[in-house]
C-alpha cells in the first residue's frame, strides 16, 4: 500500500522499501527493519520520518531478550496549529527523545497523544509525555489492563469500545479484539494514512508475533471489519516496514493462526 514513501524533509521520494539492516552494536534493528529507508536518525536508537504531507512515522528500537534490538513504530499527526502522538514508545527515555526531535523539526506542537493498546511499547513513555503537560488517551478497555500489568496508564477516551471517536485530527477506531483485547487503530482521513499498531503485521512478519495476550479465535473477523472500514493509502504497522499490503497479509496470517 505504501508505493510512494516521503521522507524527512521531503528530500526524496521511493517506488519501494526494502529492509535497513545494520549491525546491533550501534542501536539499529538486526534483521528487522525500520519503518521507511530514509529515515533520518535522531538519537542512537530513535528515527523520525515522513510518509505522508501531515504524517510522519517515529521508529525507536529496544533490545529485547532472545531478540536483539527490535523496532516499534509510532506516528505523530499534524492537524492545524497542533500535533497528536500516536504511542509513546518504550519508555520515558526513547518518548523524551521523540518529543524533544519534534521540538527541533516539527512544524506544530504536540498537544495531545494517544496509545493504541496497553502493551509497554505503546504506554511506556506515558510518565515523559505527561510531564510535559500533554494527555495521553486510550481505549477505556487499555486502563485496567495497563494497571494489572503495572504499566503506565492512560485517560479513557470514552465510549471509543463502542464508536469511533475523534481527536486532534485523527479517527480512533476499535475493531474488535486482535493483539489484545483492547488494539485500537488511527484513521488520518486527510492523508489517508491508517496506524494499524500492533494488530496489524508488517509484510515481512512470519507470524502474528506476540499472541500472549491475543484473541487468536477473533483476529480474523477483527482484520475483516478494519478492511472494509478505510480505504488507505498508506498503512503503518506496529513494527517494521510499511511497504507491501501489510492488512492483506496480516488477514491471511489470522486466517492461517484461527482454530479451526
Amino acid at each position: 500500500m505504501c508505493t510512494r514513501c516521503v521522507f524527512l524533509g521531503g528530500l526524496a521520494a521511493l517506488t519501494t522499501a526494502a529492509p535497513a539492516l545494520a549491525s546491533p552494536a550501534n542501536g539499529e534493528p538486526q534483521d528487522l527493519e525500520i519503518a521507511m529507508p530514509g529515515m533520518r536518525r535522531v538519537a542512537a536508537n530513535a528515527w523520525l520520518g515522513r510518509v505522508s504531507p501531515n504524517v510522519w512515522i517515529h521508529t525507536t528500537t529496544h533490545i529485547l531478550d532472545g531478540v536483539g534490538y527490535y523496532p516499534a513504530n509510532g506516528a505523530i499527526v499534524v492537524h492545524g496549529n497542533e500535533s497528536l502522538l500516536i504511542d509513546t514508545a518504550w519508555n520515558d527515555a526513547d518518548a523524551n527523545t521523540i518529543l524533544d526531535a519534534w521540538d527541533r523539526f516539527g512544524r506544530v506542537p504536540i498537544t495531545r497523544a494517544i496509545a493504541t493498546h496497553f502493551h509497554y511499547d505503546r504506554v511506556g513513555g506515558i510518565g515523559a509525555v505527561s510531564k510535559r503537560g500533554i494527555p495521553v488517551f486510550a481505549n477505556p478497555l487499555t486502563i485496567g489492563l495497563a494497571l494489572d500489568a503495572g504499566l503506565p496508564v492512560p485517560r479513557p477516551l470514552h465510549q471509543l469500545e463502542k464508536h469511533k471517536q475523534q481527536l486532534g485530527g485523527i479517527e480512533a477506531f476499535y475493531p474488535g479484539a486482535g493483539h489484545t483485547i483492547d488494539n485500537i487503530v488511527a484513521w488520518i482521513p486527510e492523508d489517508r494514512v491508517l496506524f494499524g499498531g500492533c494488530l496489524v503485521k508488517a509484510t515481512t512478519a512470519p507470524d502474528l508475533g506476540n499472541i500472549a495476550d491475543a484473541d487468536v479465535s477473533a483476529y480474523p473477523k477483527t482484520l475483516r471489519r478494519l478492511i472494509h472500514a478505510y480505504e488507505p493509502r498508506h498503512v503503518i504497522p506496529g513494527h517494521g516496514t510499511v511497504a507491501g499490503d501489510s492488512l492483506g497479509h496480516t488477514l491471511a496470517l489470522a486466517d492461517l493462526s484461527a482454530p479451526k
